[in-house]
């Protein structure tokens, strides 16, 4: 599993997940990545029940049997958290992005316990996220190496941490895939050797970034970074952070692609300020197209 899986936004119609958004999504991205991630934390998971949750794995599993669909399974009910495992294993998905328990203070033995439960629960394949600033949990590249070793059902981490060592250091010392996690800094963690990214800004611009990210893997970095910082850097330094979800559901009804910019709460829509700012970097990076 390798490429540009990016995370992807949950889109809502007066309050119910409205799934012909989704297929908007599918037809304005497909070609150009080799996944998705459904259901994660900028899918709203928090916010979802585990019925809708089910739903959506089961939609995307159906939908797209040949894309790498991974499903968000943050939670800190463990049972609950397996129940929407194993429904998206029925459904054909093979793969979860599982990150530390969130709310308690987490060991390192707490979250091989919590994990390798999991894993062995669902039968997936995990891909841990290492978020820092959202789990309160700091790893180092050893712990994790560590993390890896005592769960073989982890087979890749996604890297929100901005430390770029632990990327070096995973690349060089395991066989584990390393998926860039943030798009502030997605350029560095590309330099830095991830096998792909877990962001938002593929299906933003979804055609530039895929050549952006196949002119660096073929060793043309100045051509690769050129395209990147007109295209996409505009549009990253607009959007985030902090407020990624409402202001790229705003684009996206801005481009017709869903009904509504609708979030759940606790979070809020983007004000008419935020929403032109996010258009102004968009607008930008597509005149330089």
């Amino acid at each position: 599993m390798k490429g540009n899986i990016p995370v992807i936004p949950t889109p809502f119609e007066n309050g119910k997940i409205d799934y012909e958004g989704f297929e908007n999504l599918i037809r304005h991205t497909s070609d150009y990545v080799e996944g998705y991630v459904i259901g994660g934390s900028t899918g709203e998971s928090p916010a979802l029940s585990a019925e809708e949750r089910i739903e959506i794995a089961e939609f995307f599993g159906k939908r797209l049997p040949d894309k790498h669909i991974v499903i968000g399974l943050g939670h800190t009910n463990l049972e609950e958290a397996s129940r929407i495992g194993k429904a998206a294993a029925n459904a054909g998905i093979r793969t979860a992005l599982v990150p530390s328990p969130y709310y308690f203070p987490n060991s390192l033995d707490m979250v091989k316990a919590y994990v390798g439960s999991l894993a062995e629960k669902t039968g997936l394949q995990i891909v841990f996220y290492d978020n820092p600033v959202t789990t309160k949990t700091f790893y180092t590249a050893q712990q994790l190496i560590e993390l890896a070793a005592a769960v073989p059902a982890i087979k890749a981490v996604k890297m929100t941490d901005h430390n770029m060592g632990k990327i070096r250091s995973l690349k060089k010392n395991t066989e584990l895939a390393v998926f860039g996690g943030d798009d502030i800094i997605a350029y560095r963690a590309i330099e830095a050797g991830v096998d792909g990214n877990m962001i938002i800004a593929p299906i933003i611009f979804p055609k530039e970034f895929k050549e952006s990210w196949d002119l660096h893997r073929a060793g043309k970095r100045e051509e690769s970074f050129a395209l990147f910082s007109k295209a996409i850097l505009p549009f990253i330094h607009m959007f985030g952070p902090g407020d990624e979800i409402p202001t790229t559901k705003a684009l996206y009804k801005h481009l017709g692609l869903f009904k509504s910019a609708e979030t759940r709460l606790p979070l809020l829509p983007s004000d008419e300020h935020r929403v032109s700012e996010t258009l102004l970097g968009y607008r930008f990076g597509l005149s330089q197209i």
